[in-house]
């Protein structure tokens, strides 16, 4: 017997973890590119620079290096909203040579607000998205 499904009265997201191979490294990356801060912890065996926010109770994500976890460009991408407006992030990066692996695009004629997908440092393939494109 199939149970009633229903819709969640919340976001279904609560963490997310970037893969590093290199955590000094990954850390320079996010924190020039996007102007964000870390607070660094060790857990369960790992090295964690979990991405600082002013709300304690939101979703928040992690690099995190430990040697069950590796870089890819391959599988599941994080869409990460560090800015109102993509465009201007988006040209930002690629004048400081950063690669755009999906450039921007409207969700929904830009009803949804809009994305693109970007290469980080440690060659991880990182969403971004912004609900209007300029300001």
């Amino acid at each position: 017997m199939m149970q009633e499904q229903k819709v969640l009265q919340q976001a279904p997201l609560v963490w997310g973890e970037i893969a590093v191979a290199d955590m000094a490294r990954a850390k320079v990356f996010y924190q020039s590119q996007f102007r964000v801060s870390f607070r660094e912890q060790q857990m369960f065996g790992m090295d964690m620079a979990i991405l600082e926010t002013e709300a304690p109770q939101a979703a928040s994500i992690a690099l995190v290096k430990h040697d069950m976890m590796r870089p890819s460009s391959e599988g599941s991408i994080l869409y990460l909203h560090l800015s109102d407006h993509l465009a201007p992030m988006v040209e930002r990066l690629e004048r400081n040579g950063v690669e755009i692996a999906l450039p921007i695009m409207a969700i929904n004629e830009g009803e949804c607000g809009y994305s693109c997908v970007i290469v980080d440092s440690e060659g991880n393939r990182v969403g971004l998205w912004a609900p209007s494109l300029k300001g």
